[in-house]
């Protein structure tokens, strides 16, 4: 919904080819954003001490033409010496929505402290970030109208975020911000009719844990996503039951956001490769049958080339 919020506002802008100011939020969503936590707080890396790759695709509203579809893949690790107190990310996301397209490219770096008888990684975040507008692909009733741009029009500025994780046992917490350098997107600089997209800083809150049950094969991880940029907001309440046997796993989970919609899920762990699939149920006027569909692959691998033998880790996701 966030998305088709700035499709309208957006196109308006273009379509009277005003120079005006057009305040947005940009921000992709992943049903699945505790796998690619990093996207969102550049500190949520070296949780267990592994390499991690993951892929995300949201295929949203599906059913209504030009309808937004999301891909990040990213991966991350910690740097296999200084106790491995840092670790590095790279991250690309492609967002389509109509005519538009937004791509990032992220770099994150994060410093691992201990505190007390947890731990504290605390990150930051540079990319790359491009807005674009087809204007070429405008269906108009008057062909080489003025008033509406008639090719693609781009525009390309740096971005920042900074974060903070705090882990502890089996529970973790987390807080981020991205755009902090307050992003001004120009388009058709030079050709007489400018538009701008200055892009709001957002702000994040996460956190989860990790309940081992009475039966040794069976725990439960709840987390949750909160997400503002003091207009819009959003909030994902999460839990998911796992069943883990040797290095297999399976897992059933839920996710409600309240005013948004309902969201089960479905996935598991094989050789360190981890599957997900969900289908997001809107609870307003968009409805059930055009929800969303996620798909998500993750795998990871040890880092610590130094030592002999395998290393054990223990994550707070899955114990």
């Amino acid at each position: 919904m966030n998305m088709m919020k700035r499709l309208v506002s957006f196109t308006m802008s273009l379509c009277l080819a005003l120079s005006i100011t057009v305040q947005a939020q940009s921000d992709a969503h992943f049903t699945y954003f505790s796998e690619v936590e990093n996207f969102y707080n550049p500190a949520a890396m070296n949780r267990d001490g592994r390499a991690n790759v993951v892929g995300s695709l949201s295929m949203q509203m599906r059913g209504y033409t030009n309808a937004p579809v999301t891909m990040f893949v990213g991966a991350n690790t910690a740097l296999p010496f200084w106790k491995q107190r840092h670790s590095i990310g790279v991250g690309l996301l492609n967002e389509t929505a109509g005519l538009f397209t937004n791509r990032r490219l992220l770099f994150d770096y994060a410093y691992k402290i201990g505190i007390g008888k947890g731990w504290m990684n605390i990150g930051i975040q540079a990319g790359v970030m491009s807005e674009e507008f087809n204007g070429g692909k405008l269906k108009l009733e008057t062909q080489n109208d003025p008033a509406f741009p008639s090719g693609q029009e781009r525009g390309t500025v740096g971005d920042l975020g900074a974060g903070v994780l705090y882990v502890r046992d089996i529970w973790y917490l987390g807080a981020s911000a991205q755009h902090l350098n307050f992003p001004h997107v120009e388009f058709g600089k030079g050709q007489g009719n400018t538009a701008v997209m200055d892009i709001k800083p957002t702000l994040y809150l996460t956190g989860g844990c990790n309940i081992a049950l009475r039966n040794p094969l069976i725990s439960v991880q709840p987390c949750f996503l909160a997400e503002s940029d003091l207009d819009f907001y959003r909030v994902d309440l999460s839990v998911r039951g796992s069943y883990q046997y040797d290095s297999a796993l399976f897992y059933l989970g839920a996710t409600y956001s309240p005013g948004i919609s309902v969201t089960a899920m479905v996935g598991g762990k094989f050789m360190d490769v981890l599957i997900g699939y969900a289908y997001e149920f809107y609870t307003g006027g968009v409805g059930a049958k055009n929800g969303s569909h996620d798909l998500m692959v993750s795998w990871q691998t040890d880092v610590d080339f130094f030592k002999k033998g395998k290393n054990v880790h223990k994550s707070v996701r899955y114990l």
